[in-house]
Protein backbone atom coordinates (compact mmCIF):
# COMPACT_ATOMS: atom_id res chain seq x y z
CA UNK A 1 0.00 0.00 0.00
CA UNK A 2 1.40 3.35 -1.14
CA UNK A 3 2.36 6.42 1.73
CA UNK A 4 -0.52 8.11 0.41
CA UNK A 5 -3.06 5.26 1.18
CA UNK A 6 -1.76 4.98 4.32
CA UNK A 7 -2.22 8.91 5.07
CA UNK A 8 -5.43 9.09 3.32
CA UNK A 9 -6.84 5.96 6.20
CA UNK A 10 -5.30 7.91 9.14
CA UNK A 11 -6.94 10.84 8.07
CA UNK A 12 -10.72 9.53 9.40
CA UNK A 13 -9.35 8.29 12.76
CA UNK A 14 -7.69 11.22 13.87
CA UNK A 15 -10.96 13.55 12.94
CA UNK A 16 -12.98 10.88 15.09
CA UNK A 17 -10.56 11.26 18.08
CA UNK A 18 -11.10 15.15 17.68
CA UNK A 19 -14.86 14.89 17.69
CA UNK A 20 -14.62 12.80 20.66
CA UNK A 21 -12.79 15.14 22.42
CA UNK A 22 -14.75 17.93 21.82
CA UNK A 23 -18.00 16.53 23.56
CA UNK A 24 -19.22 18.44 26.58
CA UNK A 25 -17.22 16.60 29.64
CA UNK A 26 -17.23 17.23 32.88
CA UNK A 27 -14.54 19.83 33.66
CA UNK A 28 -11.65 19.88 35.99
CA UNK A 29 -11.84 23.01 37.64
CA UNK A 30 -10.61 23.76 41.16
CA UNK A 31 -13.34 23.16 44.01
CA UNK A 32 -14.75 26.17 45.82
CA UNK A 33 -16.23 26.28 48.79
CA UNK A 34 -19.25 28.90 49.50
CA UNK A 35 -20.88 29.25 52.45
CA UNK A 36 -24.54 27.92 52.35
CA UNK A 37 -23.67 25.75 49.21
CA UNK A 38 -20.41 23.48 50.10
CA UNK A 39 -17.50 22.37 48.12
CA UNK A 40 -18.57 22.59 44.01
CA UNK A 41 -16.51 22.99 40.98
CA UNK A 42 -16.73 26.15 38.65
CA UNK A 43 -18.35 25.51 35.37
CA UNK A 44 -19.45 21.39 35.99
CA UNK A 45 -21.38 20.13 33.20
CA UNK A 46 -22.99 16.87 32.70
CA UNK A 47 -20.85 14.23 30.71
CA UNK A 48 -23.01 13.96 27.38
CA UNK A 49 -25.99 16.45 27.79
CA UNK A 50 -25.45 20.45 26.15
CA UNK A 51 -26.55 22.01 28.86
CA UNK A 52 -23.95 22.94 31.69
CA UNK A 53 -25.26 23.35 35.20
CA UNK A 54 -24.94 26.71 36.83
CA UNK A 55 -21.85 28.21 38.20
CA UNK A 56 -24.26 28.33 41.76
CA UNK A 57 -26.79 26.60 43.79
CA UNK A 58 -29.05 29.29 43.52
CA UNK A 59 -28.68 29.85 39.47
CA UNK A 60 -29.49 26.10 39.23
CA UNK A 61 -32.74 27.11 41.04
CA UNK A 62 -33.24 29.63 39.11
CA UNK A 63 -32.93 28.06 35.93
CA UNK A 64 -35.15 24.86 36.66
CA UNK A 65 -38.35 27.30 38.04
CA UNK A 66 -37.96 29.22 35.01
CA UNK A 67 -38.39 25.54 32.70
CA UNK A 68 -41.57 24.86 35.38
CA UNK A 69 -42.93 28.22 34.94
CA UNK A 70 -42.38 27.69 30.79
CA UNK A 71 -44.65 24.41 31.19
CA UNK A 72 -41.35 22.27 30.31
CA UNK A 73 -41.82 19.81 33.69
CA UNK A 74 -39.42 17.12 32.14
CA UNK A 75 -36.62 19.71 31.56
CA UNK A 76 -37.43 21.32 35.35
CA UNK A 77 -37.38 17.69 36.91
CA UNK A 78 -33.95 17.22 35.50
CA UNK A 79 -32.85 20.44 36.48
CA UNK A 80 -33.74 19.90 40.29
CA UNK A 81 -31.82 16.00 39.95
CA UNK A 82 -28.67 18.14 38.55
CA UNK A 83 -28.72 20.28 41.41
CA UNK A 84 -29.32 17.54 44.64
CA UNK A 85 -26.55 15.70 42.53
CA UNK A 86 -23.98 18.87 41.93
CA UNK A 87 -24.69 20.64 45.01
CA UNK A 88 -26.26 18.55 47.61
CA UNK A 89 -25.11 20.46 50.96
CA UNK A 90 -26.61 23.23 49.81
CA UNK A 91 -29.81 24.51 51.86
CA UNK A 92 -31.31 25.02 47.71
CA UNK A 93 -31.44 20.94 47.74
CA UNK A 94 -33.80 21.02 50.10
CA UNK A 95 -36.26 22.94 47.80
CA UNK A 96 -34.52 21.27 44.93
CA UNK A 97 -36.47 17.93 46.43
CA UNK A 98 -39.61 19.18 47.64
CA UNK A 99 -40.12 20.75 43.85
CA UNK A 100 -38.50 17.19 42.21
CA UNK A 101 -41.39 15.81 44.11
CA UNK A 102 -44.07 17.83 42.71
CA UNK A 103 -42.60 17.89 39.20
CA UNK A 104 -42.66 14.16 39.39
CA UNK A 105 -46.20 14.27 40.83
CA UNK A 106 -47.11 16.26 37.47
CA UNK A 107 -45.77 13.57 35.69
CA UNK A 108 -48.00 10.64 37.53
CA UNK A 109 -45.24 8.94 39.17
CA UNK A 110 -46.23 9.14 42.62
CA UNK A 111 -44.29 6.69 44.44
CA UNK A 112 -41.34 8.69 43.15
CA UNK A 113 -42.37 11.61 44.19
CA UNK A 114 -43.13 9.61 47.62
CA UNK A 115 -39.42 9.14 47.84
CA UNK A 116 -38.38 12.19 46.63
CA UNK A 117 -40.61 13.86 49.75
CA UNK A 118 -39.14 11.41 51.35
CA UNK A 119 -35.40 11.71 51.44
CA UNK A 120 -35.94 15.69 52.21
CA UNK A 121 -37.59 14.66 55.60
CA UNK A 122 -34.58 12.32 56.44
CA UNK A 123 -31.67 14.69 54.70
CA UNK A 124 -33.07 18.08 55.65
CA UNK A 125 -35.15 17.78 59.09
CA UNK A 126 -34.32 21.65 59.53
CA UNK A 127 -35.54 22.97 56.28
CA UNK A 128 -38.51 24.61 55.94
CA UNK A 129 -40.55 22.91 53.47
CA UNK A 130 -40.11 19.69 55.92
CA UNK A 131 -43.58 20.19 57.09
CA UNK A 132 -44.72 20.49 53.82
CA UNK A 133 -43.28 17.41 52.18
CA UNK A 134 -45.09 15.46 55.09
CA UNK A 135 -48.67 16.78 54.00
CA UNK A 136 -47.10 15.62 50.60
CA UNK A 137 -46.34 12.40 52.21
CA UNK A 138 -49.68 12.09 53.66
CA UNK A 139 -51.82 13.40 50.51
CA UNK A 140 -50.10 10.31 48.33
CA UNK A 141 -50.78 7.77 50.99
CA UNK A 142 -54.16 8.88 51.22
CA UNK A 143 -54.13 8.21 47.13
CA UNK A 144 -52.95 4.87 47.33
CA UNK A 145 -55.41 4.36 50.06
CA UNK A 146 -58.53 5.39 47.91
CA UNK A 147 -57.77 3.47 45.14
CA UNK A 148 -54.71 4.58 43.00
CA UNK A 149 -53.09 1.97 41.25
CA UNK A 150 -49.27 0.68 41.32
CA UNK A 151 -47.43 1.02 38.13
CA UNK A 152 -45.43 -2.33 36.72
CA UNK A 153 -43.15 -1.20 33.76
CA UNK A 154 -44.81 2.38 33.20
CA UNK A 155 -48.40 0.67 33.24
CA UNK A 156 -50.78 1.22 36.34
CA UNK A 157 -51.99 -2.39 36.58
CA UNK A 158 -53.07 -2.66 40.37
CA UNK A 159 -54.76 -1.12 43.75
CA UNK A 160 -52.40 -2.36 46.95
CA UNK A 161 -53.32 -1.66 50.43
CA UNK A 162 -50.39 -2.77 51.28
CA UNK A 163 -48.57 -0.43 49.48
CA UNK A 164 -50.56 2.47 51.07
CA UNK A 165 -49.91 0.54 54.73
CA UNK A 166 -46.37 0.79 54.16
CA UNK A 167 -46.34 4.78 53.47
CA UNK A 168 -48.51 5.86 56.37
CA UNK A 169 -45.99 3.18 57.90
CA UNK A 170 -42.96 5.79 56.81
CA UNK A 171 -44.68 8.75 57.83
CA UNK A 172 -45.20 7.70 61.21
CA UNK A 173 -41.72 6.60 61.46
CA UNK A 174 -40.42 9.96 60.53
CA UNK A 175 -42.63 11.86 62.21
CA UNK A 176 -44.04 10.23 64.90
CA UNK A 177 -45.74 13.20 66.48
CA UNK A 178 -46.53 15.39 63.86
CA UNK A 179 -49.97 17.20 63.73
CA UNK A 180 -51.35 14.63 61.57
CA UNK A 181 -49.52 11.67 63.26
CA UNK A 182 -53.34 10.41 65.02
CA UNK A 183 -54.98 10.45 61.67
CA UNK A 184 -51.94 8.90 59.50
CA UNK A 185 -52.04 6.16 62.21
CA UNK A 186 -55.86 5.61 61.94
CA UNK A 187 -55.92 5.43 58.11
CA UNK A 188 -52.88 2.68 58.64
CA UNK A 189 -55.20 0.86 60.94
CA UNK A 190 -58.05 0.47 57.84
CA UNK A 191 -55.24 -0.34 55.66
CA UNK A 192 -54.48 -3.32 57.69
CA UNK A 193 -57.93 -3.98 58.15
CA UNK A 194 -58.29 -4.43 54.21
CA UNK A 195 -55.58 -7.02 54.21
CA UNK A 196 -57.29 -9.28 57.07
CA UNK A 197 -54.53 -8.03 59.42
CA UNK A 198 -57.30 -7.95 62.67
CA UNK A 199 -54.83 -8.08 65.17
CA UNK A 200 -52.71 -5.39 64.24
CA UNK A 201 -55.30 -2.75 63.77
CA UNK A 202 -56.53 -3.81 67.26
CA UNK A 203 -53.01 -2.88 68.26
CA UNK A 204 -52.46 -0.03 66.07
CA UNK A 205 -55.83 1.60 67.41
CA UNK A 206 -55.61 0.67 71.28
CA UNK A 207 -52.12 2.98 70.21
CA UNK A 208 -54.04 5.73 68.94
CA UNK A 209 -56.42 6.03 72.29
CA UNK A 210 -53.50 5.97 74.70
CA UNK A 211 -51.17 7.78 72.99
CA UNK A 212 -54.02 11.03 72.18
CA UNK A 213 -57.23 9.77 74.39
CA UNK A 214 -58.22 13.83 73.87
CA UNK A 215 -58.30 13.71 69.64
CA UNK A 216 -61.44 13.11 68.58
CA UNK A 217 -59.46 10.12 65.83
CA UNK A 218 -59.51 8.27 68.99
CA UNK A 219 -63.25 8.02 69.45
CA UNK A 220 -63.24 6.66 65.72
CA UNK A 221 -60.38 4.33 66.82
CA UNK A 222 -62.83 2.87 69.79
CA UNK A 223 -65.34 2.33 67.06
CA UNK A 224 -63.58 1.06 64.79
CA UNK A 225 -62.25 -1.94 67.90
CA UNK A 226 -65.50 -2.86 68.35
CA UNK A 227 -66.51 -3.32 64.61
CA UNK A 228 -63.66 -5.37 63.93
CA UNK A 229 -64.73 -7.69 67.22
CA UNK A 230 -68.61 -7.36 66.10
CA UNK A 231 -67.45 -8.55 62.59
CA UNK A 232 -65.81 -11.39 64.01
CA UNK A 233 -69.34 -12.49 65.77
CA UNK A 234 -70.98 -12.19 62.79
CA UNK A 235 -68.77 -14.48 61.12
CA UNK A 236 -69.46 -17.13 63.48
CA UNK A 237 -67.06 -17.27 65.98
CA UNK A 238 -68.11 -18.86 68.97
CA UNK A 239 -65.18 -17.36 71.70
CA UNK A 240 -67.58 -15.26 74.30
CA UNK A 241 -64.67 -13.25 74.63
CA UNK A 242 -64.94 -11.51 71.38
CA UNK A 243 -68.78 -11.24 72.09
CA UNK A 244 -68.10 -9.09 74.94
CA UNK A 245 -65.07 -7.00 73.95
CA UNK A 246 -67.05 -5.71 71.36
CA UNK A 247 -69.61 -4.84 73.73
CA UNK A 248 -66.86 -2.95 75.99
CA UNK A 249 -65.77 -1.68 73.12
CA UNK A 250 -69.05 0.31 71.64
CA UNK A 251 -69.94 0.82 75.29
CA UNK A 252 -66.83 3.32 75.94
CA UNK A 253 -67.47 4.36 72.63
CA UNK A 254 -70.62 5.82 73.37
CA UNK A 255 -69.16 7.08 76.65
CA UNK A 256 -67.10 8.89 75.43
CA UNK A 257 -68.27 10.42 71.93
CA UNK A 258 -72.30 10.92 73.44
CA UNK A 259 -72.59 12.97 70.10
CA UNK A 260 -70.43 11.47 67.47
CA UNK A 261 -72.24 10.77 64.27
CA UNK A 262 -72.01 6.92 64.44
CA UNK A 263 -73.90 6.65 68.20
CA UNK A 264 -76.74 5.35 66.13
CA UNK A 265 -75.04 2.52 64.81
CA UNK A 266 -73.01 1.94 68.16
CA UNK A 267 -77.12 1.45 69.81
CA UNK A 268 -77.77 -1.28 67.05
CA UNK A 269 -74.60 -3.17 67.37
CA UNK A 270 -75.35 -3.43 71.03
CA UNK A 271 -78.66 -4.43 70.45
CA UNK A 272 -77.27 -7.09 68.58
CA UNK A 273 -74.96 -8.49 70.92
CA UNK A 274 -77.39 -8.32 73.77
CA UNK A 275 -79.54 -10.59 71.93
CA UNK A 276 -76.65 -12.54 70.93
CA UNK A 277 -76.02 -12.81 74.52
CA UNK A 278 -79.70 -14.09 75.11
CA UNK A 279 -80.00 -16.51 72.95
CA UNK A 280 -76.67 -17.77 73.73
CA UNK A 281 -77.81 -17.88 77.98
CA UNK A 282 -81.12 -19.50 76.87
CA UNK A 283 -79.41 -22.49 74.96
CA UNK A 284 -77.29 -23.20 78.27
CA UNK A 285 -80.49 -23.78 80.02
CA UNK A 286 -82.29 -25.56 77.61
CA UNK A 287 -79.11 -27.80 77.19
CA UNK A 288 -78.83 -28.68 81.37
CA UNK A 289 -83.00 -29.08 80.93
CA UNK A 290 -82.78 -31.49 78.06
CA UNK A 291 -79.61 -33.63 80.04
CA UNK A 292 -81.46 -33.92 83.27
CA UNK A 293 -79.87 -31.29 85.33
CA UNK A 294 -83.25 -29.66 86.44
CA UNK A 295 -81.64 -27.83 89.26
CA UNK A 296 -78.94 -26.56 86.98
CA UNK A 297 -81.72 -25.12 83.66
CA UNK A 298 -83.38 -23.23 86.68
CA UNK A 299 -80.44 -21.65 87.93
CA UNK A 300 -79.64 -20.55 84.26
CA UNK A 301 -83.58 -20.32 83.64
CA UNK A 302 -83.54 -17.70 86.57
CA UNK A 303 -80.57 -16.29 85.24
CA UNK A 304 -82.32 -15.44 81.90
CA UNK A 305 -85.75 -13.79 83.72
CA UNK A 306 -82.91 -11.40 86.21
CA UNK A 307 -81.11 -10.16 83.04
CA UNK A 308 -83.32 -9.93 79.92
CA UNK A 309 -86.16 -9.20 82.10
CA UNK A 310 -89.47 -8.82 79.44
CA UNK A 311 -87.30 -10.47 76.48
CA UNK A 312 -88.81 -13.36 74.49
CA UNK A 313 -85.89 -15.90 76.34
CA UNK A 314 -87.12 -14.08 79.83
CA UNK A 315 -91.13 -15.33 79.07
CA UNK A 316 -89.58 -18.91 77.98
CA UNK A 317 -87.36 -19.26 80.49
CA UNK A 318 -90.32 -18.46 82.90
CA UNK A 319 -92.44 -20.99 81.18
CA UNK A 320 -90.32 -23.22 81.34
CA UNK A 321 -89.70 -22.88 84.61
CA UNK A 322 -93.07 -23.46 85.75
CA UNK A 323 -93.20 -26.23 84.64
CA UNK A 324 -90.26 -27.92 86.57
CA UNK A 325 -91.33 -26.49 89.61
CA UNK A 326 -95.19 -28.24 88.78
CA UNK A 327 -93.45 -31.44 88.15
CA UNK A 328 -90.16 -31.61 90.58
CA UNK A 329 -91.28 -29.23 93.19
CA UNK A 330 -89.50 -26.30 94.69
CA UNK A 331 -87.01 -27.72 97.01
CA UNK A 332 -86.31 -30.22 94.01
CA UNK A 333 -84.50 -26.67 92.45
CA UNK A 334 -82.99 -24.78 95.06
CA UNK A 335 -79.89 -24.50 94.93
CA UNK A 336 -77.98 -24.87 98.63
CA UNK A 337 -74.60 -22.63 99.23
CA UNK A 338 -74.01 -21.18 95.97
CA UNK A 339 -75.45 -18.56 94.54
CA UNK A 340 -75.99 -18.30 91.42
CA UNK A 341 -73.82 -15.24 90.79
CA UNK A 342 -70.95 -17.11 92.50
CA UNK A 343 -67.30 -17.07 90.85
CA UNK A 344 -67.55 -20.69 90.52
CA UNK A 345 -70.61 -20.86 88.76
CA UNK A 346 -69.98 -18.18 86.76
CA UNK A 347 -67.00 -20.02 85.62
CA UNK A 348 -68.91 -23.36 84.56
CA UNK A 349 -71.43 -21.45 83.24
CA UNK A 350 -68.76 -19.80 80.72
CA UNK A 351 -67.42 -23.40 80.17
CA UNK A 352 -70.83 -24.95 79.50
CA UNK A 353 -71.75 -21.71 77.08
CA UNK A 354 -68.88 -22.38 75.45
CA UNK A 355 -69.45 -25.82 74.63
CA UNK A 356 -73.01 -25.55 73.60
CA UNK A 357 -71.80 -22.67 70.92
CA UNK A 358 -68.90 -25.04 69.79
CA UNK A 359 -71.72 -27.95 69.39
CA UNK A 360 -74.36 -25.50 67.70
CA UNK A 361 -72.44 -25.05 64.90
CA UNK A 362 -73.98 -25.98 61.42
CA UNK A 363 -71.15 -28.36 60.64
CA UNK A 364 -70.70 -29.89 64.20
CA UNK A 365 -70.07 -33.65 63.77
CA UNK A 366 -70.61 -35.05 67.09
CA UNK A 367 -71.24 -38.48 68.78
CA UNK A 368 -74.16 -40.65 68.76
CA UNK A 369 -76.52 -39.35 71.94
CA UNK A 370 -78.21 -41.03 74.00
CA UNK A 371 -81.14 -38.86 76.32
CA UNK A 372 -82.00 -40.06 79.84
CA UNK A 373 -84.88 -41.32 77.91
CA UNK A 374 -82.63 -43.96 76.41
CA UNK A 375 -83.64 -42.82 73.09
CA UNK A 376 -80.69 -42.65 70.73
CA UNK A 377 -79.99 -39.43 68.44
CA UNK A 378 -77.92 -39.06 65.73
CA UNK A 379 -74.30 -38.58 65.44
CA UNK A 380 -71.36 -40.32 63.77
CA UNK A 381 -68.82 -41.70 66.84
CA UNK A 382 -69.95 -43.85 69.78
CA UNK A 383 -73.04 -43.51 71.80
CA UNK A 384 -72.32 -41.59 75.30
CA UNK A 385 -74.55 -40.53 77.76
CA UNK A 386 -74.37 -36.47 77.57
CA UNK A 387 -75.76 -35.40 74.45
CA UNK A 388 -74.35 -32.25 72.16
CA UNK A 389 -75.28 -29.15 72.62
CA UNK A 390 -76.22 -29.05 68.68
CA UNK A 391 -79.54 -31.39 69.52
CA UNK A 392 -80.96 -28.13 71.40
CA UNK A 393 -80.08 -25.31 69.42
CA UNK A 394 -82.48 -22.41 69.73
CA UNK A 395 -85.03 -21.44 66.67
CA UNK A 396 -86.81 -18.46 66.36
CA UNK A 397 -90.11 -20.87 67.06
CA UNK A 398 -88.85 -21.53 70.47
CA UNK A 399 -88.21 -17.79 71.58
CA UNK A 400 -92.34 -17.46 71.15
CA UNK A 401 -93.51 -16.67 74.93
CA UNK A 402 -95.26 -19.80 76.15
CA UNK A 403 -98.21 -20.09 78.26
CA UNK A 404 -97.91 -20.22 81.61
CA UNK A 405 -100.16 -23.22 81.86
CA UNK A 406 -97.35 -26.73 83.57
CA UNK A 407 -98.79 -29.26 80.95
CA UNK A 408 -101.61 -31.52 81.22
CA UNK A 409 -103.13 -31.51 84.74
CA UNK A 410 -100.76 -29.08 85.78
CA UNK A 411 -101.32 -26.40 89.00
CA UNK A 412 -102.55 -23.56 87.56
CA UNK A 413 -102.85 -25.00 83.79
CA UNK A 414 -105.24 -22.80 81.62
CA UNK A 415 -108.25 -24.60 80.09
CA UNK A 416 -107.84 -26.45 77.49
CA UNK A 417 -104.15 -24.94 77.22
CA UNK A 418 -100.71 -27.17 76.12
CA UNK A 419 -97.66 -26.22 76.35
CA UNK A 420 -95.62 -26.16 73.50
CA UNK A 421 -92.06 -28.30 73.84
CA UNK A 422 -88.70 -27.37 73.01
CA UNK A 423 -87.73 -28.01 69.12
CA UNK A 424 -84.67 -30.54 68.75
CA UNK A 425 -82.80 -30.42 66.18
CA UNK A 426 -79.94 -33.05 65.23
CA UNK A 427 -76.69 -32.63 64.90
CA UNK A 428 -75.75 -32.01 61.28
CA UNK A 429 -74.32 -35.31 59.53
CA UNK A 430 -71.81 -33.47 57.45
CA UNK A 431 -68.51 -33.25 57.71
CA UNK A 432 -66.77 -29.58 58.22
Amino acid sequence: MSRLSLQSAALPAALLCVSVLSLPVASHADLVYRPNEGWVREGVSILGTSTPVAKTADLQLKYAHDMEAKGDIGTASDAYKRLIKVFPLSQQAAEARFKLGETLEKKGRFEDAFEAYDELVVKHPESKEFSRALDAMFGLAKRYMEGERRRLFGVKMFASNQRAEEMFDTILKRAPYSRSAAQVMLFRGLMMERQGKDAEALAAYQQIIERFPSDSIADEAQYQMGYIRLRSVKKGSYDNTDRARAQESFEDFLNRAPHNGRTTQARENLQLLEAGNRKAALNVAKFYEKTGKNRAAAVYYRDVISKYAGSQEARYSQARLDVLKAALGEDALRVENRAPDSPANAESRKKMQASVSTASRPDYVGPKLKDPSGKTAGGNGPEVLVPSAASFRLHEADTVPLPSDIGKGGAGAAEGSTLIPPRVTPPSPRNP
